[in-house]
Formats: C-alpha cells, sequence, structure tokens
C-alpha cells in the first residue's frame, strides 16, 4: 500500500459507456492500492446505467457526463479539461478502460513509473504471444504495431492500450491531439513522436474476459478511422510528392533525349544533369508542402539544409542507380529512373520524417 503523500499526486481517469458492475468491483480495486482521486466520464451511457454511476458518486468518483456517446477521444478529453481545472501539474495522469482489461496492480505500476517519467507518455504494453487473446483482436494488434513501426521508426507492441501515464504538464498536449473516437490513442502516439516526446513502455497481463465481448469498438468503422490516421502522414506525403515527381520526372526524362545529341557517350554525365535540373527546379515546392503540409513544422529550425543535404543524396543515388540498371541490365534508361525514384521514395519518407523534419523536443 502506498502512503499519503504519494497517492494523493495521481488521477485515475476512466472513460466508460454502457458499464456493468465490473467498473464498481475495479474502483474498489483501485482504492484499496491507495488512489483516491478517480473520474469517472459517462460517454451517453443512458438511464438504465445511472444507478452504477451514481453508487460510484457516493463512493468519491468524481462523474462527467456527455448528454450523447462522443466517442472515447471526447471522453478522455473532457476528464483532461476537468483535471486541467482543477489540479496542479505536479499530478500524474493515468487512464485506464472500464471493462476489466487493466489489473489494478498495473495501475499502481504504471503510476510509479509516471513519478520517475512525468514529461513522457507511458503505455502498459501486453504481451500478445501469452494468454487466450480473441483473434481479431491478436491480428488487429500486430497488424497496426507493424505499419505503425514501419511508417513512424518506433516499435510498440501494443498501439491500442488505453492504459497510459503522463505528467499533468502534458495536458494541453493531449487535449490539441486530433481524434473523437478510439483513433484518438493511435494519433496521441504518432503526436508525441513527431513532437519529440519519449514513449515508455511497461508490460502489463493480458486480461480479455469473455472473449472480449465488454468493448464498444466497431470493427469497421473504427478500424477505418485507425487505418486513416495511421496512413495519414504517408497519404499526405504522397499527395506532395506526386505534384513534385510529375514535374521532375516528365523534366528529366525529356532532357535525357534532348542532352543525348549534345553529350554523346558521357551516358553517366548526361543522366546526372537531367537528374540535377529536373530535381532543382521541382525541389522548392515539395520543401514547402513537406514542412507545412505533410509533417507540420513551422518551426524546425536547420530543416532547409537538412532537406538539401537530403536531397543531393537522392539525386546521386538515382543517377547511379539509373546508370547501373541501363548498362549493367540494359534497362531503358525512363522505365531505370521509374524504379529507382519509387525505391528511393520510400527512403526519403523515412529520412525526412527521421531526420529534416524531426521534432526537437521542447523543455516543459
Amino acid at each position: 500500500m502506498i502512503i499519503a503523500k504519494e497517492k494523493d499526486k495521481t488521477i485515475i481517469l476512466i472513460p466508460s459507456l454502457e458499464p456493468d458492475d465490473r467498473l464498481l468491483s475495479y474502483v474498489r480495486q483501485l482504492r484499496d492500492y491507495g488512489f483516491t482521486k478517480l473520474v469517472i466520464v459517462d460517454d451517453g451511457s443512458g438511464e438504465t446505467y445511472q444507478h452504477i454511476f451514481e453508487e460510484l458518486g457516493n463512493v468519491g468518483c468524481v462523474l462527467l457526463r456527455h448528454a450523447q456517446n462522443q466517442g472515447k477521444g471526447e471522453a478522455l478529453k473532457t476528464g483532461f479539461r476537468y483535471i486541467a481545472q482543477h489540479y496542479g501539474e505536479t499530478y500524474n495522469v493515468v487512464t485506464a478502460d472500464s471493462d476489466g482489461q487493466h489489473a489494478a496492480e498495473d495501475v499502481y505500476r504504471i503510476a510509479q513509473e509516471a513519478k520517475l517519467h512525468p514529461n513522457e507518455l507511458l503505455l502498459g504494453v501486453r504481451n500478445f504471444s501469452e494468454g487466450d487473446i480473441p483473434p481479431k483482436s491478436l491480428f488487429g494488434n500486430r497488424m497496426t504495431s507493424y505499419i505503425f513501426a514501419l511508417l513512424y521508426g518506433k516499435k510498440l507492441s501494443d498501439t491500442q492500450t488505453g492504459l497510459r501515464a503522463f505528467g499533468a504538464g502534458l495536458l494541453p498536449f493531449m487535449l490539441g491531439v486530433r481524434g473523437k473516437r478510439f483513433e484518438y490513442e493511435l494519433q496521441m502516439l504518432i503526436s508525441c513522436i513527431q513532437s519529440g516526446i519519449s514513449i515508455h513502455t511497461v508490460p502489463i497481463q493480458v486480461i480479455y474476459e469473455n472473449g472480449n465481448a465488454g468493448t464498444h469498438f466497431k470493427a469497421i468503422q473504427d478500424s477505418a478511422r485507425v487505418m486513416g490516421v495511421l496512413f495519414s502522414n504517408f497519404f499526405r506525403f504522397i499527395s506532395s510528392s506526386v505534384a513534385s515527381s510529375v514535374v521532375d520526372l516528365g523534366i528529366a526524362w525529356f532532357l535525357i533525349d534532348f542532352l543525348r545529341p549534345m553529350m554523346g557517350d558521357q551516358h553517366y554525365l548526361r543522366i546526372l544533369l537531367a537528374t540535377v535540373i529536373a530535381r532543382v527546379i521541382s525541389i522548392v515546392v515539395n520543401y514547402v508542402l513537406n514542412k507545412y503540409f505533410v509533417f507540420r513544422k513551422e518551426d524546425s529550425r536547420g530543416s532547409l539544409w537538412r532537406y538539401l543535404t537530403l536531397c543531393g543524396l537522392i539525386i546521386l543515388l538515382s543517377s547511379t542507380g539509373v546508370y547501373l540498371f541501363h548498362t549493367l541490365f540494359f534497362v531503358d534508361e525512363k522505365v531505370a529512373k521509374f524504379v529507382c525514384d519509387a525505391i528511393l521514395f520510400l527512403l526519403s519518407f523515412q529520412l525526412q520524417r527521421r531526420w529534416v523534419f524531426a521534432a526537437r523536443r521542447k523543455q516543459l
């Protein structure tokens, strides 16, 4: 059991939709671990469930209500706003689900970790290689984790966990994260990575009661929202790149043929010159789009020089690749350029995200 001066520094936030008696039992368990500040958000459960919320109020929980269901993301934000208005920045916030998936002892463990890392986002992550996990939950988590690591460079075994913790000083940031429903929690992870906020993981138990029958996750609608958030940056990057690539490829293809009579057998120099001219023309537009539309880094100092350095590298790799494909494998130069640039496109996305427009952590 934790001592009084420690337990008062943690606020437990639980968004809830149509709970059963397990929530009452769960709150009692949390109180047994010394947590006294619990905020429960009723996300439009309706009259049928009000007796449960009233009982929670009678045992000292703060109750916040949505007249209609607004989604888990909005329920969390309602709780965040209340906490920001009524508590100081010396507190830590722990979010937990109301469907019995998070053991009280794991809540306690992540709350203790939050005291050591108040400026980080802590995740209670489950080991999906253990336990009796519903197949759709196992597949969904593994697929999302794989794509997340591929696009954002952070390997997280559990991107959908609702057990999270952070210092109250991060509340304004969390309130600014886009999303209203289940996609909000994934967007929180992406926003933290883009803003340079560290993500620290804490292993927790895997608990799925009755095959996760209590979940309110809608397989089609909510999965579509999650996938939309997951690929949002990449889709914007594609849009930006298509605009500049049309110009780049068009001019490069034209110059490859146009310069042939003037440069004779100097094939590498001809390809290099065509690539440089085409890339210079499209570079400004692409940089502006990536900075303000794709990665949204208006204050990224030094990004122009990093971007130009990357462009130089891509030009050399593209030119060399086209030359080698053409001379060694007798591939048409235009086709070779298309293939090389497609491969370098993926490399460019990762380097721009991780280096060119990478967040420089602000001091809180």
